[in-house]
């Protein structure tokens, strides 16, 4: 995965992870003001039906420990014990006596908070009054309990959502990578074939305007010698229609490598088949840049197992960067050594940049910027690298072979890949 996806993965975690986190913060919030509002009815219905029990007496003495309670009875006051100084409430029983009803109120004396009801029965007034500091303890608890338990299911639902938003994402940014990958490995790899088809078409046109312009027919026409014009018409869409089935052979092979879910069908492959086929495609290309390309293979076959396009996009990609790069020759060698096969494909071009020492296979590693020195009189412009022998290195591996670059600058490079030989009869 690319940096850049890595990025992006990371941005939608931290996205997805304080949305899901916010929404169980809003959740538990709402949750706890529920159980709050509803801790302080209880509190306050606990308290009032307390006074309205305590009111129903008669005699101060008969009071509850928890609660105070004051009767005025014609111009008489009785206090139950203990009575905190500041109460009994005067105003209120005065109210009361004079005008009947009742009265509920909070009252703050002394540093504490009691909730007073004051109501008349028969001929007495009874004044009763209730510490509320206790519950109001009780409910700050609960508040402090509930900011807990919603920090900490905060912090477990971040870390549970980052966990949850990771495993959720990865397919989706592997089916991204996979996506571009496949995207930037088809136009690198469609390019060199499109080129030769390219070329291919030109060449045969150039000769077919020659033979028109020349007016005649037959052996020779149009350039004094060569082939009849049948023949090399016909070679020359033969070429054409050969590269588009190596267009079609490297589109399928890319499917199957991008697609994991996809099963190749793995076969005996000569290798040194396949290098002689795309080394004739490239007959044109190197003979219109002046580079002389040679091909050494045994006689026999050189087997290898494998994809017969996967190994033409290796071969094509090799061959591609050393005729870009070479200065005059390019030379293929294919060999059984031991238990392997061996491809060689090596140029007398400028050599390997120092930068990219190490990092040669890896994708888009490169060194394109221009440099503030011009290169020596032939030798070749500055090597520079994308996804091709990225590429290469991929399909080497995908069947078990290695590859890698012997260079010296100035006097060339060489790319050798090692396959393991096919076993007789598999």
């Amino acid at each position: 995965m690319s940096r850049r996806d890595s990025s992006e993965l990371q941005r939608a975690t931290i996205r997805l992870s304080l949305q899901f986190t916010a929404f169980i913060v809003v959740l538990l919030s709402l949750v706890g003001v529920l159980v709050y509002s509803l801790a302080a009815a209880g509190s306050t219905a606990a308290a009032r039906e307390t006074l309205e029990d305590a009111v129903d007496l008669s005699n101060a003495r008969d009071a509850p420990l928890d609660v105070f309670l004051a009767v005025y009875d014609r111009g008489r006051l009785a206090v139950s014990r203990d009575m905190p100084a500041g109460l009994p409430v005067e105003d209120a029983l005065a109210e009361v006596s004079a005008g009947g009803g009742s009265r509920e109120e909070t009252v703050s004396v002394g540093g504490a908070t009691y909730q007073v009801l004051t109501v008349r029965r028969g001929n007495d007034v009874v004044q009763a009054a209730v510490d509320t500091r206790e519950s109001r303890n009780e409910l700050q608890r609960l508040v402090l309990v509930l900011v807990g338990t919603i920090l900490g299911a905060a912090v477990i639902a971040a870390a549970f959502s980052v966990l949850a938003a990771r495993a959720a994402i990865r397919p989706l940014a592997r089916a991204l990578a996979l996506q571009r990958r496949f995207v930037a490995d088809a136009s690198h790899e469609l390019r060199t074939p499109l080129t030769l088809l390219s070329t291919r078409a030109q060449l045969l046109r150039r000769r077919l305007d020659r033979g028109n312009s020349g007016g005649g027919s037959g052996a020779g026409a149009g350039t004094g010698t060569g082939p009849e014009p049948e023949k090399w018409l016909q070679d020359g869409l033969a070429e054409i229609v050969s590269d588009a089935g190596v267009l079609t052979g490297i589109l399928e092979d890319l499917l199957v490598s991008a697609d994991p879910r996809r099963n190749e069908t793995v076969e005996p492959v000569d290798l040194a088949v396949v290098v002689r086929d795309v080394a004739d495609s490239f007959e044109s290309m190197a003979g219109e840049r002046g580079l002389q390309l040679e091909v050494r293979a045994p006689q026999g076959p050189v087997v290898v197992r494998g994809v017969r396009a996967a190994f033409q996009r290796l071969v094509t990609s090799l061959l591609a960067n050393a005729v870009d790069y070479a200065g005059s020759a390019v030379r293929l060698t294919v060999e059984p050594v031991g238990r392997e096969a061996v491809l060689t494909v090596a140029d007398d071009g400028p050599g390997l940049p120092p930068e990219l020492e190490g990092r040669l296979f890896e994708r888009f590693s490169s060194v394109r910027a221009a440099s503030p020195v011009e290169p020596a009189e032939g030798a070749g412009p500055q090597r520079h690298y994308g996804l091709g022998l990225a590429l290469a290195a991929e399909i080497a591996a995908r069947f078990g072979g290695s590859i890698r670059a012997e260079s010296s600058p100035g006097a060339g490079t060489s790319l050798r890949v090692r396959l393991p030989l096919s076993a007789p009869g598999s």
